[in-house]
This record gives C-alpha cells, sequence and structure tokens, in this order.
C-alpha cells in the first residue's frame, strides 16, 4: 500500500519534515513513527499519483488481487492494520488484506505463481529470492507496462 496506492512518505515529511526512505534519517524517523500512528494517519493519506488507474487495472487482472502491506511490528500490528482498512474502505478499494507486522514478513507470502508489486526493493529482492515474480514500483505507467509484459507471458 504505502508508496504504491498510499502516499505514506509525503505524509510524514510535512508533518515531521524526515524523509522514511532515508536510512541516514532513520533514528529521526523511528523517533515520530509512534505519534503518527497515534494520531490515525494511516487513516487519512493522500493516494499517490494514478494510484486510481493501478488499482483499476488490477481489478479486472487475474488472479484476484491481494493487498500485502507491513505494520511495521508487532507491537504497532492491531492499531495501523486498524487505520490501513479504513483507509482502504475510504478509498473504495475492497482486494482480499494481508497484514503482516514487518516487511521482511512479505515473503512468506511469495510462490511461483504470485506476482507483488512493491516500493522497497529488499521486499522485491526478498520476494524473488523466495520463488515469487515482482515490480519494482517507481509510477504506474511502469508499473502497468511492466504487468502486462507479465500477465501476457503468462
Amino acid at each position: 500500500m504505502d508508496g504504491v496506492i498510499a502516499n505514506f512518505e509525503k505524509r510524514y515529511v510535512e508533518l515531521f519534515k524526515v524523509a522514511p526512505s532515508s536510512t541516514r534519517e532513520y533514528k529521526e524517523f523511528n523517533k515520530y513513527f509512534d505519534k503518527f500512528i497515534a494520531d490515525g494517519n494511516f487513516e487519512t493519506l493522500e493516494l499517490m499519483p494514478d494510484a486510481m488507474d493501478l488499482v483499476r487495472a488490477l481489478r479486472n487482472a487475474l488472479p484476484p488481487t491481494q493487498i500485502l502491506s507491513s505494520t511495521a511490528s508487532e507491537k504497532r500490528h492491531d492499531a495501523v492494520s486498524k487505520q490501513k482498512i479504513k483507509w482502504l474502505e475510504t478509498n473504495e478499494i475492497d482486494f482480499q488484506r494481508n497484514f503482516v507486522p514487518g516487511k521482511h514478513l512479505k515473503k512468506k507470502y511469495a510462490r511461483t505463481d504470485t506476482l507483488i508489486i512493491d516500493d522497497t526493493e529488499s521486499v522485491i529482492t526478498d520476494w524473488r529470492d523466495s520463488g515469487g515474480v515482482a515490480i519494482l514500483h517507481k509510477n504506474v505507467p511502469d508499473t502497468l507496462a511492466q504487468l502486462k509484459f507479465i500477465l501476457d507471458e503468462a
């Protein structure tokens, strides 16, 4: 979700002036993350540019699309899951939902017949190493082109 259809980074930078994607700023990022959750920010994130174009394309894809999203940790899992469910409902995205308490756990869903679209290189690497097909998301037009190619080849 985050970084593909929900604009987590934009909100985080607006609120705390720290980029979550910057490993250099990780300590600063982590300092504010619990406040971000406590204030319910995952419920009200903006859509990423062209996110609904991707959602519409995935609604028509076979096999059916599911959401696989990280809640960061066990301690934050319940609160973040609830907020992300609310966000999906508000944006009328009704894919089956799967939440894991850490991005490193996404790879447990990988199989030869599964595809993940994610904006994090480590997730893509783990997914491929576990036998799945992966698209590193940079923007919707590129992701849609890769998705079309993969589905046409299947």
